[in-house]
This record gives C-alpha cells, sequence and structure tokens, in this order.
C-alpha cells in the first residue's frame, strides 16, 4: 500500500494516462459493489434489501458530518503548499485536518453506541438490531478517517493510495465478507456486519501509508510559528466547513428518494428503487476517478494562477466525461429490463425509473466537472447553497410524485433536482469563474457514443431479442467494444483532444 518516494517531477503524469489509471481502480470497485448488490438482492430479497440501504444510507450522512469536509479541504490545501514549495505547512495541515474529526466522531460514535437498542427499535421496529447499530456506530470514527487520510495522500500526489485502499482494499474484502454472511446466516444484520468491517483495517493501512509519505515530502524541513499554525488552521476550515456541509447534503442526496420511497411505499418497494440507484451511481466512476485525479492539479493551477492550464484540464476533463459516461448511462437506459432481470423479476417494476435517472445523469455529466471547478477555486459555500437547493427541490417532488407515479416519481423527481444542481453550478463556472468549453469539442465528443451505442444497441437487440439474458449482453458487450475501437481512432485523429 505505501508508494516509494520519487522525486516530484517523475510522479508528474498527463491527465489522461493518471485518470485511465485512476478509472481502472474505481471500474474494479463498481463490477465489485455491482456484484455485492446483485448477491445482497438475489440472498435476501427486496425487503430485506431495503432494510440494508436504510442502516447504510444512515450510516454514509453521519460519517459524512463526522468529516466536516476535512477530506477535500486535505487535497486542496496540501497540492496547494507542494505547489508553491511550503512543504513545512504539510504536517501541521494534516493535524489541522485530523484532530476536530477525531474530538467530534469519538462522542458521536460513543453516544449511538449507548443509545443502539433505542435507535434500533426506532429503525427496524420488530427486529433485533442493536448489534447492528453498535457496529455501525463503532465503525462511524474509522471510516471517517480513512476518507480523510486517503484525502491526504491524494492531496501529496500519491493518487495510487486512494485507489489501492478505497478502490480495491475495501470492496474486496466486502465482497468476500458479505458472501459468507449470505451463505452462513442470511440476514440482514450480518451482511451489514461483513459491509462494516473493512473500514477497522482500512482507517490503519491509510494512517501508515499517510505518515510515510509525510515523512517523505518533509525531509530536512522546518516547522511553522504559532501565528502560521493559526492562520493555516482558519484558512482551512473557513473552506472545509462549507464543504463538510455540502457533502452531508450530498449523502442526503444520495439517499433521501430511497428513505422516501421506503416510508411511503415500504422496504421491498425501497429496495427495488434502492438497487436502480445503485445501478446508476455505478457510472459515477468516471467522474470520480476525474475528480480524484483532476482536483490536485487543478488547485496547483489555481494557486500558481495558470488559468490557461486550468481551463485546458476543464475542457478535457468534459470530453473525458462525456466520452466515458454517455456509453454507459445510454447503455443502462437501453437494456433497463435486463440489467434488473439480473437482480430478480421483482426489481423489474423499477424499468423506467433507471431510465430516467440514466438519462439525467448522461445530462449532467455533459457540462463537465462543475463541482470539482467550484471547490479547488476555494467557492465551497457557493456549492453548499447549490446543493441546499437541491435538496429542497428533491424533498418538496419526492413525496408528490412518488403518490402519483410511484417509483418512476420518485427517478422523476431526483432528475428535476439533479438538473436544478448542474445550471446553478453552470452559470457559476461559466460566468463568474470564466471556465468553458467550446460547443464544437462537446458536440465532437457526443456525437461518437450517440451514434455508436444508440445505432448499435438498437440493432443488437433487434438480432438477440429472443435469445435470452446471456445474449443481449453478448451483443452489448460488442457494441461497447466497437464504440472503444471509434474512440481510439478519433483521438489518434486528432477529433477528439483527452490529454
Amino acid at each position: 500500500m505505501v508508494e516509494v518516494h520519487t522525486p516530484r517531477r517523475s510522479r508528474e503524469m498527463k491527465l489522461g494516462v493518471e485518470s485511465i489509471l485512476t478509472f481502472s481502480g474505481i471500474v474494479v470497485n463498481a463490477a465489485l459493489a455491482f456484484v455485492i448488490t446483485w448477491m445482497i438482492a438475489r440472498g435476501l430479497g427486496a425487503g430485506a434489501t431495503g432494510a440494508f440501504f436504510l442502516f447504510t444510507a444512515l450510516f454514509m450522512i453521519a460519517t459524512s458530518v463526522i468529516s466536516m469536509g476535512a477530506d477535500t479541504g486535505l487535497v486542496r490545501s496540501l497540492s496547494h503548499a507542494r505547489a508553491i514549495d511550503a512543504s513545512s505547512q504539510l504536517r501541521p495541515t494534516v493535524r489541522t485536518a485530523i484532530s476536530p474529526v477525531i474530538a467530534v466522531g469519538a462522542p458521536i460514535s460513543a453516544l449511538l453506541f449507548v443509545l443502539s437498542g433505542p435507535i434500533a427499535g426506532w429503525l427496524a421496529p420488530g427486529s433485533d438490531a442493536t448489534g447492528t447499530v453498535r457496529l455501525l456506530s463503532l465503525a462511524l470514527l474509522p471510516a471517517a478517517l480513512t476518507a480523510v487520510l486517503l484525502a491526504g495522500s491524494r492531496g501529496l500526489g500519491r493518487i495510487r493510495t486512494y485507489t489501492l485502499v478505497q478502490n480495491l482494499f475495501i470492496p474486496i474484502c466486502r465482497l468476500a465478507l458479505v458472501a459468507i454472511a449470505i451463505w452462513q446466516l442470511g440476514t440482514t444484520s450480518s451482511v451489514v456486519w461483513a459491509w462494516g468491517t473493512p473500514l477497522f483495517i482500512a482507517a490503519g493501512i491509510a494512517a501508515l501509508t499517510l505518515t510515510l509519505q509525510l515523512r517523505a515530502e518533509t525531509s530536512g524541513t522546518g516547522g511553522i510559528s504559532s501565528l502560521e499554525a493559526k492562520e493555516l488552521k482558519r484558512r482551512f476550515w473557513r473552506f472545509s466547513l462549507p464543504r463538510g456541509g455540502a457533502v452531508i447534503l450530498e449523502r442526503a442526496l444520495d439517499w433521501a428518494d430511497v428513505l422516501l420511497v421506503i416510508m411511503l411505499l415500504g422496504a421491498r418497494a425501497g429496495g427495488i428503487y434502492g438497487v436502480v440507484t445503485r445501478i446508476v451511481q455505478a457510472g459515477n466512476m468516471l467522474e470520480s476517478a476525474l475528480r480524484i485525479v483532476l482536483g490536485p492539479r487543478l488547485s496547483a493551477a489555481v494557486a500558481r494562477d495558470d488559468r490557461d492550464a486550468a481551463a485546458r484540464m476543464y475542457s478535457q476533463v468534459t470530453q473525458l466525461l462525456i466520452l466515458g459516461s454517455w456509453p454507459f448511462y445510454l447503455a443502462v437506459a437501453l437494456y433497463s429490463d435486463v440489467i434488473l432481470g439480473i437482480f430478480g423479476t421483482e426489481f423489474t417494476r423499477g424499468f423506467w425509473a433507471l431510465v430516467a435517472l440514466a438519462t439525467a445523469m448522461a445530462v449532467k455529466n455533459t457540462a463537465g466537472a462543475l463541482q470539482t471547478v467550484l471547490l479547488m477555486t476555494g467557492r465551497s459555500t457557493w456549492q453548499l447553497r447549490n446543493k441546499a437547493i437541491q435538496l429542497a427541490v428533491l424533498l418538496a417532488l419526492t413525496p408528490l410524485l412518488v403518490l402519483a407515479c410511484g417509483l418512476t416519481g420518485a427517478a422523476i423527481a431526483f432528475a428535476v433536482s439533479v438538473i436544478v444542481d448542474t445550471l446553478l453550478a453552470s452559470f457559476q463556472v461559466h460566468r463568474a469563474l470564466g471556465f468553458s468549453v467550446p460547443v464544437r469539442a462537446i458536440m465532437r465528443a457526443a456525437v461518437i457514443p450517440a451514434a455508436v451505442v444508440i445505432g448499435g444497441s438498437l440493432v443488437a437487440r433487434a438480432l438477440t431479442a429472443s435469445s435470452g439474458t446471456f445474449a443481449e449482453l453478448a451483443g452489448l458487450g460488442a457494441v461497447l467494444l466497437v464504440y472503444a475501437a471509434a474512440v481510439l481512432g478519433a483521438h489518434r485523429r486528432g477529433v477528439i483532444d483527452v490529454g
């Protein structure tokens, strides 16, 4: 897990190459998460799957509360300090980030542990979920620390550390433990235990790795004065706390519609809709890879006041997002019935919900890495305001549309909220910050997936319609191979520029 220290110049990589390496890890993570979701859905059924999503949703929201935005703050602050050769700020910045997370997280975890009985009775009446709540309360602080410590490695330019721990170690352990839990016990509580246990080990690995990386970066450097340390803390938390609020809202946005569906339509419907949303979220893997790679680079460019480099990176990332995410979302929309059928016949009720969500996410990614630009230019309060508006839209529309249209209504409400957030962020990034992508570049990137994936999928489905699920998925695989060849050819001819 530990990366050998090499000169900074030798670690620099082209944006596209580094994104591909990170993307490979995230693809593995997404694939493993898909398999885990499939195992839970097939092994527990829709009702118990809904209960699993309920516990994990609340856990993710609570983890965001404890993290307080310190992870993004570390990425921005450490990469900024390295860009201006301020190595003496690295260790104090890490201490500034970690200490409050522990100070806040420890008492919250202890309180939840003490109140685990009443909380379990409220969340899962009629079942003994006290042990599950206790495990999750104990795992809260390790989960938050893992996120913050790995963000520190990202800020130091060690992207591979994040990939190895977050995208490989944790999901592989979860896959093995969840499989054993379903095979041996087959209960929601056992699956939640299996899901949360790897976080304890991951926190230790992340702490050891960041310690060694800091030692390599700061050898021979002095400290900073108490006055400088005080100013560093003020700058760090002035940015990070609004970001922390935005992260809480983001986690609420990830799960609010699922929780509302469970509340309004029951655990079975919530399990189906939860599977739909997890399928769509797998499409975020490329955006996550680009955010991980782009964030430190963009922060460094801003620190050096290199607007041309920052604008060029934003343009390349926008094209990469279109080229990489559109095929996934288009394929999901066109093969919704086949994909949901893999989880069981009862999950095909989410067909139109999956189509609506996939379409909305494709539109969102066409606008580029808007959230990364806002954060790495220091506009965390703008993002906080945008997410608050998006959550308000979601909470206002979801109950009305769920009661009117069921699962499809929940998906439409979420799609509208995503478009509102995208429009707000687009205006801020393009008009206020001056980042833009030529329409011609967007069109060049969009025409390839639109033509190859849509056209090819329609032909493939017509040819394999009566041949079964395996044949239909094989047809989709052939379409995606043709698409990959088309993108590679366009890049070699200089039609698209992705770094």
